[in-house]
């Protein structure tokens, strides 16, 4: 006991010590999902005050923390329990073979398995579906399936609606088993309800986490064919393993998640769904303890590379210690960036309005003690239904402020780009420009 006490304090340390100073180069997810709960914490309600489209079981568990220390570090504190949690849970199903997971999690080449590790509600998601696994396994109360499921709903709408669908095999075999399923399923997903209704936000929810899907899966959708592949052959692993195996239920349970790929068919959407997949080749293999010893020498070579990766490739790194945002790794020229913009912005008597990236806005916006709203999440998808022409709207109603909107957004002509050009170049037309600082071009609208 007193081994396995020092074995997830260290966990623990490894990664709150990566979630700072590794994966955080690759921020724009970590910071808007930050800024969800940053929000929720100052009071703003979801969905009415500022824009999301995902469901909010996990900002609004993240948020309990900032309660006690309102900074991005204790958004990775409580990342980091979660992810020692599931490893708890992980090695009580994997036993010693959990060491081989953990590899698998950090490898970054040639899958890029790491950027899993990116904060954000991924990370809830995977330990709720682990936990579904361990509680389903061990054959816990049918209420406390349900519950789980309801909370990956309560996390992301689209995973916990098809991850249900499996469920209806009982509907035929065990109507009892169903309809305690169901009931559980529905608890939380009632509270959820019951809480939009009574902030008045139930018609937006719905325009911006089902509607808005229609226009997020038209103009997000995109192929990286290499993670396509890698995603076919974790299908047709999980498809064999039903055919062929044992627990056939929980394989489709399992394959009802890779539904969080679609519609961007990515490294990190794939990486996540893989993460599953793995799991349960982990747990259907057997090898010789003693080669653990190896796979902890890879893991500690893979950490290694990191850092000389880190220090040979980004040699400009410095780290900042902004309001609420400590520990930040960015470029040096970044950093002078934002300092710049930063006493431009306070120099200014007017309203100031960011049309950057969406995790930009978020940044420049906490260290300022901003409320998040609307204008600070300019993504395809992200407004609902016909949501760009009521965003437009919007700009025509503001008078007497200043645009921020970052000019390589604007001229950048790939097509995966998910910021919203076509309003910044809205706000643009209807400003007139004043200067420049940095990437960041400054508009008037009078």
């Amino acid at each position: 006991m007193y081994k396995k006490v020092h074995l997830y304090c260290f966990l623990f340390l490894f990664f709150f010590i990566s979630l700072i100073f590794i994966f955080t180069l690759s921020r724009g997810d970590t910071f808007v999902n930050y800024g969800f709960s940053y929000a929720i914490r100052l009071g703003e309600i979801p969905y009415k005050d500022f824009n999301m489209v995902i469901t909010p079981f996990a900002p609004f568990l993240y948020s309990l923390g900032l309660f006690i220390y309102n900074d991005i570090v204790m958004f990775y504190i409580e990342q980091a329990i979660v992810l020692t949690v599931m490893f708890y849970i992980l090695e009580k199903m994997l036993g010693s073979k959990v060491i081989l997971y953990l590899l698998f999690m950090i490898l970054s080449f040639p899958i890029a398995m790491v950027s899993t590790m990116y904060p954000g509600y991924n990370f809830m998601l995977i330990f709720l579906f682990i936990l579904f696994i361990y509680c389903f396994k061990e054959n816990k109360s049918d209420y406390i399936l349900g519950v789980i499921l309801g909370l990956i709903f309560c996390t992301k709408q689209t995973v916990g609606i098809i991850c249900f669908v499996p469920t209806f095999y009982y509907l035929f075999n065990n109507k009892k088993k169903f309809l305690m399923i169901l009931v559980g399923y529905l608890m939380p997903c009632l509270l959820l309800f019951l809480y939009l209704l009574i902030n008045n936000c139930l018609g937006s929810f719905f325009n911006l986490c089902l509607l808005g899907l229609f226009d997020f899966g038209h103009s997000n959708f995109q192929i990286n064919y290499f993670y396509l592949i890698l995603f076919i052959i974790g299908v047709l692993y999980l498809l064999f393993s039903i055919i062929n195996g044992k627990n056939k239920l929980l394989l489709c349970y399992g394959l009802c998640f890779g539904v969080l790929v679609f519609p961007i068919i990515d490294y990190y959407h794939v990486s996540l769904f893989l993460l599953i997949v793995f799991y349960f080749f982990v747990d259907s293999i057997e090898y010789d303890k003693k080669i653990n010893r190896f796979f902890v020498f890879l893991i500690i070579t893979i950490c290694i590379a990191w850092i000389v990766v880190l220090l040979n490739y980004f040699p400009n790194i410095s780290v900042s210690n902004k309001n609420h945002f400590h520990f930040v790794i960015n470029d040096k020229k970044y950093n002078d960036n934002v300092d710049s913009l930063i006493d431009y912005v306070k120099s200014t008597n007017s309203n100031i309005v960011y049309f950057m990236r969406g995790s930009e806005n978020y940044y420049y916006k906490i260290i300022n003690d901003e409320r998040i709203d609307y204008f600070d999440l300019p993504n395809y998808g992200n407004y609902g239904y016909n949501g760009i022409d009521k965003m437009k709207n919007k700009i025509d109603k503001i008078s007497n402020s200043y645009f921020i909107i970052d000019s390589e957004l604007i001229n950048n002509s790939d097509s995966s780009q998910q910021y919203i050009k076509e309003l910044g170049k809205y706000l643009i037309e209807k400003s007139k420009y004043v200067k420049k600082i940095g990437l960041y071009n400054i508009y008037y609208k009078s």
